[in-house]
C-alpha cells in the first residue's frame, strides 16, 4: 500500500525543499539507497552526484552537508511513524488498545507501507536503526535542537507520553518512558544482528514479533496497576 504523506519537516534542515522538484526527490531516493549500501561514513555528495548523473553543486543547492540529509530522512521517518499511529488509533477510544497499536506500528512500520515510490520505508527503517545515535548525538545537537531539527522525533515521543498519561495519570515519567520505548525498538533490532549477547531477542522471521512482545511486557510491568493486557 502506498500512502502519500506531506511530512512537517523544519525548513531550516534543508536549503531547498527536495519535494518541490524531481531532482530533489531523486536526491532523497538515491541517498537512502546509497547510505544503506555503503554506509553513512562512506556516503558523500560526489558519489551521490555520480549516481544520479548530476553535479555536486546541484546537490548543495538542497543541503549544505550530508548530515543534514540524514536529519531530513530521520524527520521523514518519524513523521510517517506518527502518521500511521494517528490513522490507526483515530477511531479507538481505549487508551490501552491505542498503546498496543502504537507499539505495533513503531516496530513494523517499515514493512507495512511506502510513503512514496521514491522513498523505500523498509530501507529507511534499517538506516534509522543503524544511524539513530549518529543523528542525535553530535557536538551541535543542542543548537540543532533549538532550531527545531528534531521536532518530528519529539512529536512522536510526546504522542506516546500522552498515551501513558491517559492510562495512568499518576505515572511520573511519561516522556522518559516514551523515549525508552522508541529507543528499545531501535536498540534491540540493532543488537540482535550485531551484538546478540546484549539482548534476548533472537534474529529470525519472528524478530519483530519478539521485539513487540518485549516492549509490551515492559510497558505492562511499569504500568502494572492498570493491568495492561495485549492480545
Amino acid at each position: 500500500m502506498e500512502v502519500y504523506v506531506n511530512p512537517r519537516i523544519n525548513a531550516d534542515v534543508f536549503l531547498k525543499n527536495p519535494m518541490d522538484s524531481e531532482l530533489g526527490k531523486k536526491i532523497i531516493s538515491y541517498s537512502v539507497k546509497m547510505i544503506d549500501e555503503i554506509g553513512f561514513s562512506k556516503f558523500n555528495f560526489k558519489k551521490l552526484a555520480e549516481e544520479i548523473q548530476s553535479t555536486e553543486a546541484s546537490i548543495y543547492r538542497y543541503f549544505p552537508n550530508k548530515h543534514r540529509v540524514i536529519i531530513y530522512l530521520s524527520a521523514w521517518y518519524w513523521e510517517f511513524v506518527l502518521y500511521q499511529i494517528n490513522v490507526k488509533t483515530k477511531e479507538v477510544k481505549e487508551p490501552k488498545k491505542r498503546l498496543e497499536i502504537a507499539i505495533k506500528n513503531l516496530v513494523y512500520i517499515g514493512e507495512e507501507a511506502q510513503t512514496h515510490s521514491y522513498l523505500d520505508m523498509v530501507i529507511l527503517q534499517r538506516i534509522i536503526t543503524e544511524q539513530f545515535y549518529k543523528i542525535v548525538r553530535t557536538k551541535n545537537v543542542s543548537v540543532q535542537n533549538e532550531i527545531g531539527f528534531f521536532e518530528s522525533y519529539k512529536r512522536l515521543c510526546s504522542s506516546l507520553a500522552s498515551l501513558f498519561n491517559e492510562i495512568d495519570s499518576s505515572f511520573k515519567y511519561p516522556m522518559t518512558m516514551s523515549t525508552a520505548v522508541v529507543e528499545m525498538s531501535i536498540n534491540n533490532t540493532y543488537c540482535c544482528s550485531n551484538m546478540p549477547s546484549l539482548t534476548e531477542i533472537k534474529c529470525g522471521a519472528d524478530q519483530k514479533s519478539q521485539i513487540e512482545m518485549m516492549i509490551q511486557y515492559f510497558c505492562g510491568r511499569l504500568l502494572e496497576k492498570c493491568q495492561l493486557s495485549f492480545n
